[in-house]
């Protein structure tokens, strides 16, 4: 496992966005290729080691405000989120990552991503880790801009999830401008048992228009608002 530190008419989420700022935000989905190679011990530790380094080499450098690693076992293995001035940049720094290098890892690149910069506070960072739920909101085969009842709801939304975020059910929310089929993200401060009961409250969810892919994460504790403690199995 991973273990890194650190729409049309309406919008799909309610955010805000620094005015100005040159960079965007890129929302990195770091995978398990099916043919990445297999390594010993000695050599997995070493090439863990320099992910590692280089995680906190780009955090030093500004270029990564986010990351953490999903703690389920399937081909998705954790995140990077990436401040960068254009896709393309955001794939030349994610390809910097020895891991993707070697081929243990690849990069899905999303973006850019209208989160909110004052939702994460990577200079806050601590060595412990916190869990979350991150869940991933894929449109369903419903999803259409032109559907009455889809711009009803997208009215509606902005609200409702800054609501969430406002009462502290949920930590961050944001979607993504590249009109994919991952339309955006949320994170809960919650187990992933009650995180997949509150997304089931999502107006979204509820319309059929979203399908939320739900796994447990952790990341660096006080980048986010506080989560649940976490504790590495034995």
């Amino acid at each position: 496992m991973l273990l890194t530190l650190l729409v049309g008419a309406a919008p799909l989420f309610s955010f805000a966005q620094a005015s100005g700022a040159p960079d965007k935000f890129f929302f990195v989905l770091l995978k398990r290729p099916a043919n990445a190679p297999q390594l010993d011990k000695d050599a997995a530790g070493k090439l863990q080691d320099a992910h590692m380094a280089n995680i906190r080499k780009l955090a030093d450098e500004g270029k990564l405000v986010m990351a953490g690693p999903f703690t389920d076992d399937t081909v998705l293995r954790g995140i990077f989120v990436l401040k960068a001035a254009s896709k393309s940049q955001a794939e030349e720094i994610a390809g910097s990552d020895p891991a993707i290098k070697a081929g243990r890892l690849s990069a899905e690149i999303h973006g850019p991503w209208l989160v909110d910069p004052g939702a994460i506070h990577t200079k806050d960072a601590a060595q412990s880790m916190e869990q979350y739920t991150l869940i991933l909101m894929y449109s369903t085969e419903k999803w259409d801009r032109n559907s009455p009842a889809f711009l009803e709801v997208a009215k509606q939304h902005p609200a409702w999830v800054a609501k969430q975020v406002e009462q502290g059910v949920m930590s961050l929310a944001a979607p993504f401008a590249d009109g994919g089929s991952l339309k955006g993200i949320f994170i809960y401060p919650l187990a992933p048992v009650d995180a997949a009961k509150a997304v089931q409250e999502d107006i979204y969810v509820k319309g059929g228009f979203i399908a939320p892919e739900i796994h447990p994460w952790i990341t660096a504790k006080g980048v986010l608002s506080p989560g649940l403690p976490f504790k590495v199995a034995p």
